[in-house]
């Protein structure tokens, strides 16, 4: 049953945030849009609405107020009592009752500060953290995200980027860069909460459920690591534990942790190691001693990962194929020297389990 809501008096302004009913077909600026399958769709579920004129402004902006009504739609059950109670949310303000019930229903969260800003147009990246709540991909920590610019993806908001694409939510955009600071569309919010729905055959009920579990089981988010450490690394069969790894393979690096290949990603796809094989704290000089089947743990400021290697090799000290090829599966490879064979080298590889 749709949740009591506070009597608001309607001014001019409030009408036109908050578009009025009109039917999708009455839409007189989506055709040949984009996006026209998708406002359509979720129009005709009556989860958004045009305005009196009988568009819908599919590229205009939308704020976190507008955002926040548009998951009113959905009636999300209330996880929790607390209370909107950000310093720039009046309860006289219109949005007042759609951010409170938000709050309740564990999808969105303020600034630092105690604010809200609701008035503010929203990006990218907080659409996808919100949107994120609603749903959970089990992959979400395996996938490979293909934009270029996926590495400056901030802390807060790289679980929730993975989970969305996982889910198929998301997926490429221009110039294959997420760039998350961009203020979206209605006409891209509409995009991700239709692809969302999707998932549950546009059943509240179903999502209310994942949102709950979301709220009470989160998935796991990265964690902060110093500055100059891209992560840790933890071979517990031969007596690697959390061996900081940082970018470079140069001689001065590698005295002093495990070397990153810097050709190589750092966190999907096929990340490359190397370390000397003695005389240092952390180098691979156990790295002999490894097997196939052993578990190799990354843990960065992205996630943790563990992995399970499949190849033992040696190869040529100028052999860099196996180090820079391509992969389906998110891999490890590792590379260390060969006691008294100068000219090669010893190649472990581990993919993600």
């Amino acid at each position: 049953m749709k949740r009591f809501k506070w009597l608001i008096a309607i001014s001019l302004t409030f009408v036109a945030l908050i578009p009025t009913p009109a039917f999708a077909a009455t839409y007189t600026d989506i055709a040949g849009h984009t996006d026209e399958a998708y406002i359509t769709e979720y129009s005709s579920y009556g989860l958004v609405s045009g305005y009196p004129d009988g568009t819908f402004r599919p590229d205009a902006t939308i704020t976190r107020a507008e955002t926040v009504a548009l998951l009113d739609k959905l009636e999300l059950y209330p996880i929790t009592q607390k209370d909107s109670s950000f310093t720039d949310v009046l309860p006289t303000d219109w949005f007042y009752p759609y951010i409170d019930s938000a709050v309740k229903s564990g999808v969105v969260s303020g600034y630092e500060g105690n604010i809200f800003l609701p008035q503010n147009e929203i990006t990218r990246f907080e659409a996808i953290s919100i949107v994120s709540r609603l749903v959970r991909s089990e992959n979400y920590n395996s996938v490979q995200l293909p934009y270029s610019d996926s590495e400056d993806i901030p802390l807060w908001v790289n679980t929730s980027v993975r989970n969305l694409y996982a889910a198929d939510v998301i997926d490429t955009y221009p110039e294959n860069k997420i760039n998350g600071s961009t203020h979206i569309t209605r006409a891209e919010m509409i995009r991700m909460l239709d692809k969302a729905m999707k998932t549950y055959d546009f059943d509240t009920s179903r999502v209310s459920q994942t949102t709950l579990e979301n709220y009470t089981n989160p998935q796991a988010t990265a964690t902060e690591i110093p500055h100059d450490i891209l992560g840790y690394l933890t071979i517990e069969s031969i007596g690697i534990s959390k061996f900081p790894v940082k970018d470079g393979a140069d001689l001065e690096t590698i005295k002093t942790a495990i070397g990153h290949f810097s050709e190589t990603p750092i966190w999907d796809g096929n990340v490359g190691f190397c370390a000397h094989n003695r005389d240092y704290k952390y180098d691979f000089r156990n790295l002999k001693n490894i097997a196939v089947g052993d578990t190799v743990t990354y843990e960065t400021r992205f996630g943790t990962r563990n992995y399970q290697v499949t190849v033992i090799k040696p190869i040529a000290e100028t052999d860099w194929s196996d180090i820079t090829a391509a992969v389906e599966q998110n891999t490890l490879t590792m590379v260390t020297c060969i006691e008294e064979q100068p000219t090669k080298r010893l190649l472990v590889q581990a993919v993600q389990k």
